[in-house]
């Protein structure tokens, strides 16, 4: 009768030791939700990185877009359009006409 229960004790404190303890099931889930995490990360970052050479390859390709994303970079315009600047209030606005730089209040 003393063996069953010192048996039962001993495969109790396991399990509990299985479960609970420093490499247990519970720590294990937290791992593998950590894992899924960074799995995620990863994926994001490739699919930046695919939308980067592809505007790369597309920089050094074609002549329109270069000058497309120049001109929006730099607020350029060519001679027959419009330009509009649209920012937040809290933005600070540089302009390039000039080199200085000018903080409009609202």
């Amino acid at each position: 009768m003393k063996s069953n229960i010192l048996y039962f004790a001993l495969v109790l404190a396991l399990i509990l030791y299985l479960i609970f303890g420093n490499r247990g099931l519970i720590e294990y889930n937290n791992l593998l939700d950590i894992r899924k995490k960074y799995a995620e990360k990863v994926d994001n970052l490739s699919k930046r990185i695919d939308e980067l050479e592809h505007e790369l390859y597309l920089l050094q390709k074609d002549k329109e877009f270069l000058e497309t994303v120049i001109r929006e970079d730099l607020n350029l315009k060519k001679p027959d359009e419009d330009l509009y600047i649209l920012r937040d209030g809290n933005e600070e606005i540089y302009s390039n006409r000039d080199n200085k730089s000018s903080k409009e209040s609202d």
